[in-house]
């Protein structure tokens, strides 16, 4: 979810701030305004190339930066680029500047714009006039497909998933073992070579502290010395040392016990301490025995950690590590040395693996047909609801034949992977007469906003919108009034429970059913004109709404009228 957004330099907007909140966030204006601008800059954020162009006439350079709860964000994908979210904020800043530089930072680690590219589905999606990040993507109409079948679905993927990772593992021993002759033979070499190494230097788990902290003794040995005699001198062997001191006092506590009530306590303890000292008199003496500078010992733990550490940069930081690989290899050395009844093994068990593959793609294909059938239906009614009375829209699954694949179905080779082996294609026709064809070839950017709005409510039953994912709708409402206006707007609102959307509206009856309402509006002052971007209270969004209902002139009518759909909505 985007927490808060700061924005400055950009087009003719100086420097605003904004602190976006659960649920449907509206951002309204007089048209000319600059609504646009923060999409521009949500766009920015989202990895889209920038231009120079876009820099505020007069500054050198413009910034953006959203700070965003990164429970959507993929770990890996962080933690690959050395990126750790600050508690619970991802902070993302884009700067240009009109040389051309252009610099992207998460955390305030610089990173490539690729990663943001990356990163952006999962904290943020735009959906609007001018650009469409993600429903016309395949992938993206499959995972929404496989999300309307719900808990049958996660299952029939999880056993897809599960069959096809069975399939891949046993495959690539096959492949180890009947490719080619000569590479299997020289990676057979190179196998052996690297176990020769491991077992040559004959390693235990877990020497290589013991051998670090014995060098460090034989490296300090005569300060070692030095630090032992003279804690043995201090305690034990000058004149008033601590063990004498201890002595003496005991003696005289002796003298009085009977007539101190509390002398036989003190002479208890200050005796134990008196036995303890002993002890370590006889530790430290024994230690003062056993330490001294060896030369050659020393040499021989130093050449020992060498040839530990060479292991370590092959094949891990511990010898522990170095012992997993060492079975590893055996494990591959034994696959590709193995015989004819191995291969024949291997063979049967890639096939008898396929086949369950087959038979868990089958079952996932069977689920999906039905699943589009009833999402097909489901986004038909809310695109009626939606002012698309006429429009169709469908769902086609299809297979990419591969000539090579090892998968066969109807006789075909099919490509495969741990998602099954359909390609989902949405089909659209907003009018009548027009077939349905696929939605990049098809839709216009408002259809798109709202066609993708209408998916999302008929695949999650219209609940929560993600959680994580911040949503963005560009005048979503473009093209229809009325009652669908107000059917849009509760259905915005709806989606946003329990996640976060920010909607850009000229719509009173989408704006009346805020969470939290932005105003943008345009002045001119000095000669230079400037966007400002505020939060409005509630006397704001009714004079607002009031606007959006009448136009330049706000009526008492006009405000009750806004108060109307305002109370309404809430309720």
């Amino acid at each position: 979810m985007l927490r808060d957004l700061h924005i400055r330099n950009l087009a003719v907007l100086e420097e605003a701030s904004i602190e976006l909140g659960a649920g449907l966030n509206v951002l309204s204006g007089e048209t000319g305004a600059g609504k646009s601008i923060v999409v521009d800059s949500l766009a920015l954020l989202s990895g889209t190339r920038a231009s120079s162009d876009l820099i505020r006439t007069g500054a050198e350079s413009l910034t953006v930066t959203g700070f965003f709860e990164p429970d959507g964000a993929p770990p890996g994908l962080l933690r690959d680029a050395g990126v750790e979210p600050d508690g619970d904020e991802l902070v993302i800043r884009r700067e240009v500047a009109r040389s051309g530089r252009n610099r992207v930072f998460l955390n305030d680690r610089p990173v490539t714009l690729k990663l943001v590219a990356e990163l952006a589905p999962a904290l943020i999606r735009i959906h609007g006039q001018r650009e469409e990040l993600g429903l016309v993507a395949p992938e993206l109409q499959r995972v929404w497909l496989d999300r309307s079948g719900g808990k049958e679905a996660r299952e029939l993927l999880g056993r897809v998933a599960d069959a096809y990772g069975a399939y891949r593992a046993v495959a690539a021993r096959l492949d180890r073992l009947t490719g080619d002759d000569r590479a299997r033979r020289e990676r057979i070499d190179f196998l052996r070579f690297q176990a020769a190494e491991i077992d040559g230097a004959r390693i235990e788990a877990g020497e290589e502290e013991g051998a670090r902290r014995q060098r460090e003794v034989l490296r300090h040995s005569e300060a070692i010395q030095q630090a032992l005699a003279s804690a043995n001198e201090l305690l034990f062997e000058q004149e008033g040392a601590a063990y004498e001191a201890l002595t003496g006092t005991l003696q005289g506590l002796r003298q009085v016990e009977s007539w101190e009530p509390e002398a036989a306590g003190w002479i208890t303890e200050l005796e134990e301490l008196r036995i303890r000292l002993a002890e370590i008199e006889s530790s430290l003496r024994r230690r003062l025995d056993e330490v001294e500078a060896d030369p050659d010992r020393l040499n021989s733990i130093e050449s020992r950690l060498a040839t530990l550490e060479r292991l370590f940069r092959k094949f891990g930081p511990t010898t522990q590590e170095v012992l997993e690989r060492r079975a590893a290899l055996g494990f591959e050395l034994a696959e590709l040395e193995g015989d004819e009844d191995t291969l024949g093994e291997l063979e049967a068990e890639v096939e008898s693996a396929l086949e369950a593959y087959r038979a868990a793609a089958a079952k996932l294909s069977e689920g999906r047909r039905r699943w589009a059938e009833r999402l097909a239906r489901r986004v038909g009614d809310e695109l009626r609801d939606l002012a698309f009375d006429k429009a169709r829209f469908s769902v086609r699954l299809e297979r990419r034949r591969r000539s090579d694949s090892p998968l066969r179905l109807a006789g075909e080779g099919v490509e495969f992977s741990e998602h099954g082996v359909d390609q989902v294609v949405f089909l659209f026709s907003p009018n009548p007469g027009e077939e349905l064809r696929p939605l990049q070839k098809v839709a216009s950017g408002g259809e798109l906003s709202r066609l993708y709005l209408a998916v999302q409510l008929a695949a999650r039953g219209e609940t929560a919108a993600g959680g994580s994912v911040t949503m963005v709708f560009d005048e979503v409402d473009a093209g229809i009034g009325g009652a669908e206006a107000a059917i849009l707007g509760a259905k915005l609102k709806s989606l946003a429970r329990d996640g976060q959307i920010l909607a850009v509206t000229h719509l009173p009856q989408v704006a009346s059913c805020a969470d939290q309402h932005f105003k943008v509006s345009k002045e001119v002052q000095r000669g230079r004109t400037r966007t400002r971007l505020r939060r409005l209270e509630e006397a704001g969004r009714v004079e607002e709404v009031a606007r959006m209902l009448a136009g330049s002139e706000v009526t008492e009518l006009s405000r009750s009228h806004a108060r109307e759909l305002i109370v309404g909505a809430a309720r």
